[in-house]
């Protein structure tokens, strides 16, 4: 097995980023890419002067972070801005270019429960129902809590079922890039772990909570996820660029997942099927087309307002708070599919979810104080904190106070 740094990045969040980062010149700046379509309401560019402040935060946070290349796509009410820096791979050295495609990792998991709230909406399933009886059979008989772990713990991560082991299961398929790990694989090994706790009494982040609303979703639409997902959100959101991945091949220009191992090789991880992080994880989008879908998630065009503060509403078991250098303290909890972090007197309040996959990290943020949505992505999860804090936290306090830090 190759020897490998463990990304473990499915809750990153700002706690820790690091704000006053230096600017620093760098020779890798890509052109800014097109604006949204002529017809699309955020189709205005920034200022000259903020396009050119902007792109020099993203470039010199690239070599700052020690990172090949991030894109980035940043929509407020008077513009969008998109960019890439770097490159897209590390070996061979290719530029990145901002509509490029990439894997986003557990930000799918803001689909899904997208997804789940559509069903309960149109009355098709309760968030109260005990997921036993809307799990196959023989799924339901493996988990001893199925008669009373709700579909509503499932989203929260509340349940109390365990995660499978991801680094296994990776590079199970590493090794053997043509046979795909089949999603039942990560659910067996967590429901043979048994439950964690009590459902509803503690919260622990779990994929497998989301590969069984994936099973659950199956049911009560009448067709697979994937089939639904497509159909009532991704179209029509107008996301032509995304697509729930089944192959072990990301069509058109794309960021490749690769690491430096410890021994200085690289380890591609682009070619892999994602099927084993179904509904976990297995989108992949572009940071145009994830603005598209958020500005739709929260304007009303795919659930109700009901639905979506239900979403925003985070668990008890969840909250937590910390030190943000430039930012003070943070909360921070999960609601459904979504986390929410707040500094009030700061006026930050971050919506969205972040996703790490071996040698891609992808941010969905929602900044609700100044209505403003950012969707990055960089391909490398191992260093996504130097990521947060060498290109996000400028960019956000950019946006704050407009003034580019020295």
């Amino acid at each position: 097995m190759p020897s490998f740094p463990h990304p473990r990045l499915h809750i990153l969040l700002l706690v820790g980023i690091v704000v006053a980062a230096a600017i620093l010149s760098s020779g890798c700046m890509q052109s800014a890419g097109p604006v949204q379509e002529a017809d699309d309401a955020y189709k205005n560019p920034p200022s000259p002067a903020t396009s050119a402040d902007l792109e020099s935060i993203v470039s010199a946070g690239v070599v700052s972070a020690g990172v090949p290349g991030a894109l980035i796509e940043i929509s407020t009410p008077e513009w969008t801005w998109n960019y890439a820096a770097g490159n897209a791979s590390l070996s061979p050295a290719r530029p990145a270019t901002p509509e490029m495609r990439f894997i986003i990792a557990s930000v799918t998991k803001t689909f899904t429960s997208v997804a789940i709230q559509q069903l309960a909406e149109d009355g098709r399933l309760s968030l109260d129902d005990p997921i036993g009886r809307r799990l196959p059979a023989d799924v339901a008989a493996m988990i001893p809590e199925s008669s009373t772990i709700t579909i509503r713990q499932l989203l929260d991560h509340t349940s109390g079922i365990a995660d499978y082991d991801e680094d296994a299961i990776v590079f199970e398929e590493y090794e053997n890039p043509d046979t795909p790990v089949p999603y039942q694989e990560g659910m067996r090994q967590s429901l043979d772990a048994g439950p964690l706790y009590p459902p509803g009494t503690n919260y622990t982040y779990s994929n497998v909570n989301y590969i069984l609303l994936t099973l659950i979703i199956d049911e009560a639409a009448g067709v697979p996820y994937e089939d639904y997902v497509t159909r009532n959100i991704l179209v029509s959101s107008g996301m032509n660029d995304t697509f729930v991945h089944r192959t072990n091949h990301i069509p058109g220009p794309h960021m490749r997942a690769q690491e430096s191992g410890e021994d200085g090789s690289v380890l591609d991880f682009s070619d892999l099927y994602l099927q084993f992080d179904r509904g976990a994880g297995d989108i992949v989008s572009t940071t145009a087309d994830l603005n598209r879908f958020h500005r739709a998630l929260r304007s009303g065009a795919l659930i109700g307002p009901a639905s979506l503060a239900a979403m925003e509403n985070t668990s008890p078991q969840s909250q937590k708070s910390g030190q943000v250098p430039g930012f003070g303290e943070m909360s921070v909890g999960c609601g459904y599919g979504y986390f929410a972090q707040q500094n009030g007197s700061e006026g930050l309040t971050l919506y969205g979810h972040t996703g790490g996959y071996y040698g891609s990290y992808t941010i969905l943020y929602y900044w609700a104080e100044r209505d403003t949505y950012i969707a990055m992505n960089s391909n490398s999860a191992a260093k996504a904190g130097a990521v947060n804090e060498e290109i996000l936290a400028p960019v956000l306090r950019y946006l704050k106070e407009g003034t580019v830090a020295e």
